[in-house]
């Protein structure tokens, strides 16, 4: 009864223990993690990406790490942040992050820096400004008789669901039959050239994680059967929440008949994908 006792006193004071890690300031700054924070890129009208690269632990081991945002300078973990990297008894072992930056207004002037804490305190990186965009999207509308994917299950998930807007549906690469390994694409056939600065999509919900898209390229054609990459996304995308409209900007606008979007990666790499919405637009400057 005494060690069950000596127990539930551990635990507050476990989670004390890290309260006071995260949200505190050490005395002793040659303890601190020492940070550097990464450019921020692809930065949209709701969303950046960053991340961090830790260069000394301060002697001590990791405990969390990430990155912090907010609309005034210097923010800290007290302010939006994301945290990232496994936890071990032995603290984290990862050295180098990247994370997105979600839930942001358009046209809006933020800071953010890395961060990482040890079992002295709180060490951040230099803070970088950008600004978020103008929602300024031409939709292009699609519609089924538009798109070919490659692959297709045939017993759930038809491509129509991709252009239905009801993020309840969603469409499933081929798993049962003729199945085929990443990268899978959902093709688009414009009855004329457009011009095509990014995409919006929802993830399947619900769904395993395993499988959902965290890389996507893009690829053009002259003719619908020769194609060449023209931008290809940052790694490890964002998979939650997945009811969640999450848009990837190409920095420029692209003019073709024939797109290719191309899913590339997922969490597990599955030889299987699925998305529920899927949305393309032009970008207007």
């Amino acid at each position: 009864m005494k060690n069950l006792k000596a127990a539930f006193v551990m635990i507050p004071m476990l989670f004390l223990g890290l309260a006071v890690i995260l949200y505190s300031c050490s005395k002793d700054d040659s303890k601190l993690p020492e940070v550097t924070t990464m450019e921020v890129t692809d930065i949209t009208n709701n969303s950046a990406f960053s991340g961090g690269v830790i260069n000394s632990d301060g002697g001590k081991k990791i405990v969390a790490m990430g990155l912090v945002w907010a609309t005034h300078e210097n923010p800290t973990v007290s302010d939006f942040y994301t945290s990232v990297g496994q936890y071990t008894l032995d603290g984290i072992a990862d050295r180098e992050f990247t994370s997105a930056i979600t839930g942001l207004e358009k046209t809006t002037l933020y800071y953010a820096r890395a961060y990482a804490a040890n079992e002295t305190g709180v060490g951040y990186g230099q803070t970088i400004t950008f600004e978020t965009d103008e929602s300024g999207m031409i939709i292009h509308p699609l519609t089924a008789d538009m798109i070919v994917c490659w692959t297709q299950e045939t017993s759930e998930g038809p491509k129509e669901n991709l252009v239905d807007g009801n993020p309840g549906t969603y469409w499933h690469s081929a798993w049962s039959s003729g199945v085929q390994p990443l990268p899978h694409y959902i093709q688009i056939t414009f009855p004329e050239a457009k011009p095509m600065g990014g995409f919006s999509y929802t993830h399947r919900n619900p769904s395993a994680t395993s499988g959902r898209p965290n890389q996507f390229d893009l690829q053009t054609s002259n003719d619908g059967e020769n194609w060449t990459t023209v931008w290809t996304s940052q790694a490890d995308l964002p998979i939650a929440p997945a009811d969640e409209v999450f848009t990837q900007m190409f920095g420029q606008n692209f003019t073709s008949r024939y797109f290719r979007i191309r899913i590339i990666a997922t969490p597990g790499m599955t030889n299987w994908t699925y998305l529920s919405t899927i949305t393309v637009f032009e970008f207007r400057n």
